[in-house]
């Protein structure tokens, strides 16, 4: 008998190649050739081709139209020669997944590099839709002219999603620092007159057992010092805790609080200039304007010598504004950087795409004035009312 052969057709596994290599080529999971690019790519490739031989000429138009966007930033262009975009196109030149893999990781490369620089996000994302105008002359048909236009797209957001994630990190990182902070006050301050309460309520008991009540009296006077010393460093740490106490009794009288209770504690004076409108805030501002007006209060009862400040909080134009002004002594501006909170109060704002701004020398504020000004300038944007 013949033996039957086998009918069914050896079906070739997904990713196998027919070649002289002993074992499958399969793609890496992590490398899925990317769909923004569907259509474009061959003209994509030959436009970045040519930007190989034309980017000296690209990157002297890029820097003339850049001029117009550095006007009225900080930063000036200090920052240009750390972007170099023709690079990070380049991989997109190869077939596969890998190019497009190796772009992404260059856009996002750039991107920290950028951050890193402290240029801010609008300015990053202007700036490679100037790169990819002054790329528009190398595109000789409308095909490529649309594969220029989903390049930009593709970049762009990759870079607003590096600026994204790192605006998340620097979130979790300053509510882990003040989580702690809050732990330590907590053990510190209410924790050990908890201890030493515990104590003395024990003594009182013992002398009470005794028959010693004469004794009892000095004890429970030096109790009451202690529940009235817990009760304040209570009242202080849910001021500190920000969002939570915001939450029960709202911001005005969250910020009225924390003037009280900084006057109370400190003898400084502090005017209150608040707005008479009603302003419906994201809880995002209020919760920002609350840590740094207690950091920036924080710093004039720490080092300024001040005997008055004055906080203002106010619309003003399409901003929502708050200053903090003292008459103290001042300080150099120079060494903001190797200054954990201020360092934080920066990084506060920014993520919510404001400015946040210091005046001061030591011994005096810009404009011969004494002492120092903390400004906060956040945007109001639809949605956030003021009437």
């Amino acid at each position: 008998m013949r033996p039957v052969k086998n009918s069914r057709r050896r079906v070739r596994p997904v990713g196998r190649r027919r070649s002289g290599s002993k074992g499958p080529a399969r793609t890496p999971p992590a490398l899925v050739e990317s769909p923004f690019f569907a259509g474009v790519r061959g003209p994509l490739r030959q436009v970045l081709r040519r930007l190989d031989g034309a980017s000296p000429g690209v990157a002297r138009s890029w820097r003339a139209l850049l001029r117009r966007l550095d006007a009225g930033h900080q930063h000036g262009s200090a920052w240009v020669g750390s972007l170099d975009l023709a690079a990070c196109f380049r991989p997109l030149r190869a077939r596969g997944a890998s190019g497009d893999e190796a772009y992404g990781q260059a856009m996002r490369a750039a991107a920290d590099s950028l951050m890193s620089l402290g240029v801010e996000e609008d300015q990053a994302v202007a700036a490679i839709g100037l790169y990819l105008e002054a790329c528009l002359a190398l595109a000789n048909r409308p095909a490529e002219l649309r594969a220029l236009v989903r390049l930009t797209s593709a970049s762009q957001r990759l870079v607003v999603a590096a600026y994204g994630d790192e605006r998340d990190a620097a979130r979790r990182r300053l509510d882990d620092r003040e989580r702690k902070r809050f732990s330590g006050d907590l053990h510190d301050e209410v924790g050990a007159d908890l201890v030493v309460l515990k104590l003395y309520v024990e003594m009182i008991a013992l002398e009470l057992a005794k028959g010693r009540v004469a004794e009892v009296g000095a004890k429970l006077q030096e109790a009451l010092v202690l529940i009235a010393h817990a009760t304040e460093s209570v009242r202080r740490l849910a001021l500190d805790l920000g969002p939570a106490f915001l939450d029960s009794v709202g911001f005005a009288p969250a910020i009225r609080g924390v003037v009280r209770q900084f006057t109370r504690r400190t003898g400084i004076a502090v005017e209150l200039d608040e707005v008479n409108a009603a302003v419906s805030l994201p809880a995002s501002y209020e919760t920002a304007l609350y840590r740094v007006l207690l950091e920036a209060l924080s710093n004039v009862a720490k080092h300024s010598r001040a005997r008055h400040v004055k906080v203002s909080l106010r619309p003003v134009g399409k901003l929502f504004a708050m200053s903090v002004v003292d008459d103290g002594q001042g300080f150099d501006t120079r060494t903001i950087e190797r200054g954990v909170g201020l360092t934080a109060m920066h990084k506060r704002i920014r993520a919510l795409r404001g400015r946040l701004s210091i005046e001061s020398r030591p011994g005096r504020r810009r404009g011969g004035q004494p002492g120092a000004r903390i400004e906060v300038r956040l945007p109001l944007r639809k949605g956030h009312r003021v009437s």
